[in-house]
């Protein structure tokens, strides 16, 4: 018996004596037949799959595998499966595909999403969506912005509860954490941090019962997670500020408020966790109130000095008296204005002006018991109103409940005497944490957080409309990926008009100003009002709306705009500016190449600061901000992108780039058959010239006139410079370099140099993009063009052999500049006790770095540090810190600026020890030709590869080259 015959179960396969078993035209054929009807079927290994049960069964049984035949019937499956059952009837003899007849059922869930029916809410959604649409007046879009551990995400849940009676808060002590209803990735809730922004909308009353509509965006605190923040910004018309009152301003919260008045965006503070100061620092009232007050003229300070302040038109006065800060704590659910004690207050005292009152609760007010008045003159037996009459009733209830029997009896009292409230004798029973919560929620509340949002934030109606000719205009601000990580959605803000399922637009991608080919129409095959853990289907969604859209993500790799025509389309953010680390991968088996480019085509999506970057060697890089970025871009690309991918990761490096130190010693003609050009290259000292550049103050697309203007009294240059600008570079506009036509018309044939102007500006963001050292960018240079020759018949055919020309000459006159390498700096930002301090300044010794301040925070014995550090050498430096320390300290790192490198590149003197580190004066040279071996490039770098050969060496005799 031949062992082909049957299968690797034993089961037979074929009858070798029936000649005509391959005749039957039925026998031949594929069927896929349901088990319910096996009359008059032919069956060959028939493999029955379970649907519910989503697994696949070989069913061992000689009746169901074996052929017979009786009276031209054929009889396969003897057995009956259940209706649920489906049979595959697969040919023995078909030809093997690489994929498996019976794929694996493989579910990934990237995102928690609720699969039972939409949560219940205390209001209509129909009326919700009614009031989104009819009155957009009452729409309100916040992102929630802040630092790490601020309790952004907490603050949320509170409104989460409020309105979704079915989603409680822990009632158990072991439980006892935030719900932390946004943080929906999976990543996010193994380690307790937001990173992804998560949009909610919800319908909530402020303290007149008044509705609003609130489109909260939720967004991380971490640093490495900023490009979240700004799509947050992008997406939404006001900022509410969640500030630690423990920690106060920190530089985190200085960068973005800075990132808000760039916009011009209104802004209002909460400052959360008062807990804190009562119950771990055991503040007297008075002391928590100056820790108050020092926070709130901080923040104020910082805004009156910010760079944007003058350009700022929301420059009306900021304080607790005017409604724009608020004071909460997210553990214990309340969150409280002046106004919310000066309404409770009301409460006894019915001729009490509200307002009036509420204003004199902040600031130099004293409160006279005798009198029972408020005064403005201080006496040394006088309180402060906020002092006596808000933050005194806080204490109360704290050291009430924390002080109370069994029973309740001290704080059921004093919430029935000031209160007028009684609570279940059961609560009072209750852990301490979870009465505190009860009490608070109670009698506080947190109404006053919609009092001012809908004051201080401004309706979409309000903000002035684009100018556009299209009825339909959307700003498609980021993708957000499906839970099973297969497709994405698209976050969009409707900016005019109204999108409806099944309707037609035009999508535009982010480059299509330099594409104008980047665009393609889409048909919208839902719309869904975000929900956090869940989404909501609608048919039609209104101006102001912030919505997940569906199919329309097609050409999308960051953002794009969403229209019916392209005479405004919303500016490209460069969210990968701060993407100075990166890692090379390649998959560990060769054949899951292309498994791995669709991984990193999803991952580049999903993360808006993540890029990836192909090597001339086939290596492939991926970019991120820091350590913990990029290991949430793997994490994701190899168990939810890819079906378990198998990847080999290099180890950290950073992005280098390439500058010069002096100018070019000599010129040098570049020639290629009758075109030549000369360049000469020297640096860029003018910090405030590259700040205006990358923030775009100074733009090539402005008149001429006007950019003329600026530069020569802005910052001091020539008439004749100032209008010679051709171009900058590269393509991040980071530290940039800038081409000049720095020619004379006696010398220089204008009309034909102006006609190849577009073939220079292309070879000479080629040359800065991959300058001559290792491929890195080139920054802080300026290119002059002295001389060139151009050919007529050159530009009539095209002009493309000027741009490797132009390029070449670029190199030329790099070279000849005393040419440097540059690496990054991170900015290092720790929070620590004075003990801690002395760790940090060990470990950046040890890497390069060093401590530039220590500042003292107020009211508590903790110390704000800032230092420098490479990058490259601070891979591990925020483990390593928190290991010294005992967790005690908090260290975040944050990219700030590029500095040269020790050492010269081009010089081959200085010593390369092996297996030891090099000294600092061969940094330069050492990082360039591992860099060069890394990326594949052939020799080392030098003039002569650009210049004519006798010229070259009469340079060297001369000592001009080493």
């Amino acid at each position: 018996m031949d062992d082909d015959d049957y299968d690797e179960f034993g089961n037979l396969i074929g009858d070798p004596l029936d000649s005509d078993a391959d005749s039957s035209s039925d026998a031949e054929s594929i069927s896929h037949i349901d088990s319910r009807d096996h009359s008059g079927e032919n069956s060959l290994n028939s493999v029955p799959i379970d649907k519910d049960a989503k697994t696949a069964s070989l069913r061992d049984n000689d009746n169901s595998m074996a052929i017979t035949r009786n009276e031209g019937k054929q009889v396969g499956l003897k057995s009956t499966f259940g209706p649920e059952v489906e049979t595959i009837i697969v040919k023995p003899t078909m030809e093997q595909k690489d994929e498996p007849v019976i794929l694996p059922d493989i579910q990934k869930k990237l995102r928690l999403v609720l699969d039972e029916s939409l949560p219940e809410v205390v209001y209509s959604r129909e009326y919700m969506l009614q009031t989104m649409s009819s009155l957009p007046e009452r729409i309100r879009n916040i992102a929630v912005i802040g630092n790490f551990h601020s309790g952004k995400t907490s603050l949320i849940d509170l409104f989460i509860h409020q309105t979704h009676p079915t989603i409680k808060p822990s009632t158990s002590l072991k439980s006892f954490k935030p719900l932390r209803y946004l943080d929906n990735h999976f990543l996010e809730l193994h380690r307790g941090m937001s990173i992804k922004l998560s949009p909610v909308t919800l319908l909530l009353p402020d303290l007149n019962d008044k509705s609003y509509i609130l489109n909260i965006v939720d967004t991380p605190g971490h640093f490495d997670f900023a490009d979240e923040t700004i799509a947050a910004l992008e997406a939404t018309d006001g900022a509410v500020f969640v500030l630690d009152v423990v920690e106060g301003l920190t530089p985190r919260d200085k960068a973005l408020i800075s990132q808000v008045m760039k916009r011009d965006m209104s802004m209002t503070f909460v400052l959360n966790k008062i807990d804190r100061l009562i119950l771990e620092l055991r503040l007297p009232p008075l002391d928590t109130y100056l820790k108050l007050q020092y926070i709130v003229d901080d923040v104020l300070s910082f805004i009156e000095e910010n760079e944007f302040y003058s350009a700022y038109s929301h420059k009306f006065e900021m304080s607790p008296a005017s409604g724009h800060f608020l004071f909460a704590s997210a553990t214990y659910c309340f969150c409280f204005s002046l106004e919310t004690f000066g309404s409770l207050y009301a409460k006894n005292h019915e001729n009490l002006d509200v307002a009036d009152f509420s204003e004199k609760l902040w600031g130099d007010w004293y409160y006279d018991s005798t009198t029972n008045n408020l005064t403005s003159k201080p006496h040394q037996r006088l309180e402060r109103t906020f002092v006596k009459l808000v933050l005194g009733p806080v204490y109360k209830l704290f050291t009430a409940s924390l002080t109370s029997n069994s029973a309740g009896e001290s704080i059921a009292s004093l919430l029935w005497l000031n209160f007028g409230i009684q609570l279940d004798k059961s609560k009072y029973k209750q852990d301490v944490q979870i009465l505190l919560k009860d009490v608070f929620h109670t009698t506080i509340g947190t109404a006053s957080f919609v009092d001012l949002v809908s004051i201080c934030i401004v309706s979409p109606k309000k903000i002035p409309t684009r100018q556009t000719n299209s009825p339909i205009l959307a700003h498609i601000v980021k993708l957000i990926e499906h839970a099973d990580g297969l497709g994405f959605d698209s976050l969009v803000r409707i900016v005019k008009g109204t999108l409806t399922k099944g309707q037609k637009v035009t999508v535009y991608g982010d480059n299509f100003v330099e594409d104008d080919e980047n665009y393609r129409s889409e048909i919208i095959d839902a719309i869904l009002v975000p929900g956090g853990r869940y989404n909501f289907e609608v048919e039609e969604a209104g101006e102001g709306s912030i919505v997940l859209v569906k199919g329309i993500d097609s050409i999308i790799s960051k953002s794009g705009t969403l229209a019916l025509s392209d005479d405004y389309i919303f500016p490209s953010q460069s969210y990968s500016k701060n993407s100075v680390f990166k890692v090379a991968i390649e998959p560990f088996v060769p054949n899951d190449l292309p498994k791995m480019l669709d991984g990193l085509r999803k991952v580049s999506k999903s993360y808006l600061a993540c890029s990836v970057k192909v090597e001339d060697s086939g290596e492939h890089l991926v970019f991120g901000s820091g350590e913990l970025y990029l290991d949430c871009v793997l994490h994701d690309l190899r168990n939810f992108f890819t079906d378990d991918l198998e990847i080999k990761v290099s180890d950290p490096m950073p992005k280098f780039s390439e500058t010069c130190s002096e100018t070019s010693f000599t010129v040098i003609s570049t020639q290629s058959g009758e075109n030549s050009i000369s360049v000469i290259a020297e640096p860029v000292n003018d910090t405030k010239l590259s700040l205006a550049i990358e923030n775009g103050k100074i733009n090539l697309n402005e008149d001429i006139k006007t950019l003329s203007k600026k530069l020569r009294l802005e910052y001091g240059w020539d008439a004749l410079a100032s209008r010679s600008v051709w171009c900058f570079g590269p393509d991040d506009i980071q530290s940039p370099s800038i081409l000049l036509d720095d020619t004379l018309e006696a010398e220089t044939d204008k009309k034909l140099l102006y006609s190849a102007k577009p073939h220079i500006n292309l070879g000479f963001k080629w040359s800065v993009n991959e300058g001559p050292l290792c491929d890195e960018p080139i920054r802080n240079t300026k290119f002059k063009i002295l001389d060139a020759t151009i050919s007529g018949a050159e530009i009539s055919r095209g002009g493309a052999r000027l741009i490797p020309l132009s390029r070449k000459a670029c190199y030329t006159g790099f070279l000849t500049a005393s040419p440097r390498l540059m690496e990054p700096y991170y900015r290092v930002h720790g929070t620590c006790p004075h003990r801690a301090i002395a760790v940090f300044t060990a470990l950046l010794g040890k890497r390069r770095g060093y401590l530039e301040s220590e500042t003292p925070i107020p009211g508590t014995g903790l110390f704000q540090v800032v230092g420098l550090v490479p990058v490259i050498e601070a891979v591990g430096l925020e483990t390593e810190i928190r290991l010294n320390t005992q967790g005690q300290a908090m260290c975040f790192l944050v990219f700030d600026l590029w500095n040269i490198v020790p050492g010269d590149p081009l010089d081959e003197t200085v010593p390369l020890p092996t297996m030891k580190p090099v000294p600092d004066e061969s940094l330069a040279r050492d990082f360039v030709l591992k860099t060069r071996r890394r990326k594949g490039l052939s020799g080392e770098p030098s003039l002569q590869k650009y210049v004519d050969q006798d010229l070259y060496h009469s340079l060297k005799h001369n000592g001009l080259v080493p």
